[in-house]
């Protein structure tokens, strides 16, 4: 039986507690410890005060289980005033500890709880646990966008100077070990998609499954498709409305011997790649690269081209005269970037570049 003064210290107790607080609702606690709070549906010792019990009726902490059974209303409820007594706190923000319920231990936002003295007392104030970061925790944020954007302005070491370096080599020579076993260019982790690949590992956290082969060339292959050609829908919408240029880039494969022609389509929504060509058989026909420009300016619709930009070898400027001259509400332009090599290739042809250039190369050659 409970005596008088295990009574009065159960009651201060409750007293102490915030009084929209569903902890006094859903559990009590205990006389001689008031750190400790006993689950009123599940008959669970809590030990870590009012804040510890609201994470076992929540659930998906990792420093209390929860118990099933609750009626959902009372999850709700507790989960509701965490978040409220959180935006007081922060200031109007809900911090990630608080939204991200699975990845969340955190229990040093506890003040509503008091801690016994050596005497029996009820007064002193549980003292702050710091909590300690492990390298998720470091590295989370709410969406990988943000977290990428932050890199890109210099502010990624922000929350991560605290980050064991000998971790981060140890993740970084197994990304460069993949590298060297696939045979991939070093040039490759400048892409975009790199940094966001890394990212998203990231934070998805231990115990990531990785693709296979099957998925990589069949569902997840289908599903980029599919997005590419979404924003192919975009980029058309672009054209018809502000008109876009259609660019030729032509290339030579020496190993094959082959030529090709690349087209792209240029709008102030930025540039998309189209389709490639061989054209080892026609590079030399007027007439047929007449045609093929003829036909791109058709699919991507007349209308819509303002300007059509080729190489200045012979045979593409008069196949886009020609094309000028068949479709005369757009342009022929050379390329500027072709027309500079030509005219760098004409000075060095002339006798004192040509030898500066020789002696140069000798210089460069002996070094």
């Amino acid at each position: 039986m409970m005596n008088s003064g295990n009574l009065d210290l159960a009651i201060s107790s409750l007293c102490s507690l915030d009084p929209k607080d569903p902890a006094g609702k859903y559990g009590r606690p205990e006389p001689n410890n008031r750190n400790n709070f006993t689950c009123n549906f599940c008959g669970k010792v809590t030990k870590g005060g009012a804040y510890r019990l609201k994470q076992h009726l929540v659930g998906g902490f990792r420093n209390v289980t929860k118990y099933f059974s609750f009626p959902e209303h009372v999850e709700e409820e507790v989960k509701s005033f965490m978040i409220k007594k959180q935006l007081a706190k922060s200031g109007g923000q809900i911090l990630p500890r608080v939204t991200q319920y699975d990845v969340d231990d955190y229990s040093d936002e506890e003040e509503d709880c008091e801690t016994l003295n050596s005497k029996g007392g009820g007064s002193g104030k549980l003292a702050k646990r710091p909590r300690k970061m492990g390298q998720v925790d470091m590295y989370f944020t709410p969406s990988r966008e943000d977290a990428i954007k932050r890199r890109k302005n210099g502010n990624e070491g922000m929350q991560r100077g605290n980050c064991d370096e000998e971790s981060r080599d140890k993740v970084c020579r197994d990304i460069a070990r993949w590298f060297y076993d696939a045979g991939i260019p070093f040039s490759a982790a400048n892409y975009e998609s790199f940094g966001e690949m890394i990212e998203s590992v990231g934070q998805y956290g231990p115990g990531l499954k990785p693709s296979s082969v099957h998925e990589l060339e069949a569902p997840l292959l289908q599903k980029e498709v599919d997005d590419i050609l979404k924003q192919m829908k975009e980029h058309k919408k672009e054209w018809a409305q502000k008109g876009c240029s259609i660019v030729v880039d032509g290339w030579h494969d020496s190993v094959a011997e082959k030529d090709f022609v690349n087209f792209l389509v240029n709008s102030l929504k930025g540039s998309v790649f189209t389709k490639s060509i061989d054209v080892s058989e026609i590079v030399e026909d007027v007439n047929s690269l007449f045609q093929m420009l003829d036909n791109m300016v058709e699919e991507v619709g007349e209308k819509n081209v303002v300007q059509v930009v080729t190489s200045y070898t012979p045979t593409y400027v008069k196949a886009g005269r020609l094309l000028e001259a068949n479709r005369p509400c757009l342009y022929w332009t050379p390329c500027a970037t072709h027309c500079i090599d030509l005219m760098l290739e004409d000075i060095g042809k002339i006798t004192k570049v040509k030898d500066a250039l020789k002696k140069c190369n000798f210089i460069n050659d002996y070094k």
